[in-house]
């Protein structure tokens, strides 16, 4: 079968043909119908030989794609709930079941895949969906039923990171409290319509793209600040429309050093600043840098049932899901096109 590898660090990833997967016992041979893109399929694909965080973790030669959605081609023997031609999700996120993070409900942090500072994924170290089959274990696969794969493949990671990372907030955002929400890209689009169902916070949008802010405010955000230079404008004009009070929740889809001082900047005592984006960037804490009580937390990923819940809710009607087809032939256009900002909605590979 036709496949898209990540063949060497630093290079761009190739066409390659490799045999088709075949299922054991308990796993699902799934027919592909749609992938979605990430930056991080850029963040690695750039990334130099011992460079951090993947090529000093990872080997290279795996197939990419974490956001993965397509048909039930096959189940093992043991596989008794699906049927053939199901349309199914596919949780990117690996776990052994039996490890104490597995059997807490926080399998996002397996011990068994975990590789540093990152853990193993479909697409990040084995192989993932930009093929024309992917093999997964029953365990991690999630029927959507007459759900179209291609709007729901952005949600396995895209969506679902978002929504993970909003879950660990919630319960600050009471009436009267605020959120702001840097980066409003991929994960972030979802993110505002995330607080926007399960809150009644008032929402800040951040970020230095005038377009993706008025997307932000067409799925619900309040307020929209557009963030330039090193995102001091921003820092004041957040505050000075709280009041001087600053934000409770602050939720960093990007990472770098700017935006974690901005985050510090506007957090409220007792607020919580949690960090997704992973563009390398460290913040200072200490008396006089943080508000008091404020807590900072990295957010990793998400568990199945995360990916359960976000799939309802798109099965509702609730979800804004928007994404930019490319044939699966076109990859090297499509990863040009997210790299140089040039997408309006999730990039997704469709299968024929």
């Amino acid at each position: 079968m036709k496949a898209y590898k990540l063949v060497q660090w630093g290079q761009p990833g190739q066409y390659v043909d490799v045999p088709k997967p075949e299922p054991g016992p308990g796993d699902v041979l799934i027919r592909m119908k749609a992938a979605g893109l990430c930056r991080s399929d850029l963040d690695m694909v750039d990334s130099k030989p011992g460079s951090a965080p993947y090529a000093n973790s990872l080997d290279p030669g795996y197939i990419l794609g974490h956001e993965n959605a397509g048909y039930v081609e096959e189940v093992g023997s043991a596989v008794a709930d699906l049927k053939i031609g199901e349309a199914v999700v596919v949780h990117h996120m690996r776990h052994c079941g039996n490890c104490e993070y597995c059997t807490d409900n926080a399998e996002q942090h397996c011990e068994a895949f975990k590789r540093n500072a990152i853990g193993m994924t479909r697409g990040c170290g084995m192989d993932g969906g930009l093929a024309e089959y992917l093999l997964v274990p029953r365990t991690e696969v999630i029927s959507i039923g007459d759900g179209d794969p291609v709007l729901y493949a952005p949600l396995t990671d895209a969506g679902v990171t978002a929504y993970h990372a909003v879950q660990t907030a919630v319960p600050r955002l009471k009436p009267g409290t605020s959120a702001a929400l840097i980066g409003i890209g991929g994960l972030g689009t979802y993110g505002v319509q995330f607080i926007k169902l399960l809150s009644s916070a008032r929402i800040f949008a951040v970020d230095n793209n005038p377009r993706r802010l008025q997307t932000a405010e067409e799925v619900g955000a309040d307020e929209a600040v557009l963030f330039e230079g090193d995102g001091t404008a921003a820092a004041e004009q957040i505050l000075s429309q709280t009041g001087g009070r600053g934000v409770d929740v602050i939720i960093d889809f990007v990472g770098t050093a700017d935006t974690l001082k901005l985050s510090a900047k506007i957090s409220r005592p007792r607020g919580r600043i949690v960090l997704v984006g992973m563009q390398g960037g460290t913040l200072e804490v200490g008396w006089g840098l943080l508000a008091t009580g404020c807590e900072f937390a990295i957010s990793l990923g998400s568990t199945r049932q995360d990916l359960r819940e976000v799939c309802a809710l798109a099965r509702s009607g609730k979800l804004r899901i928007d994404v930019e087809r490319f044939a699966f032939d076109e990859l090297d256009e499509a990863y040009d096109a997210l790299r140089t900002g040039r997408l309006n909605g999730r990039a997704v590979v469709v299968f024929p």
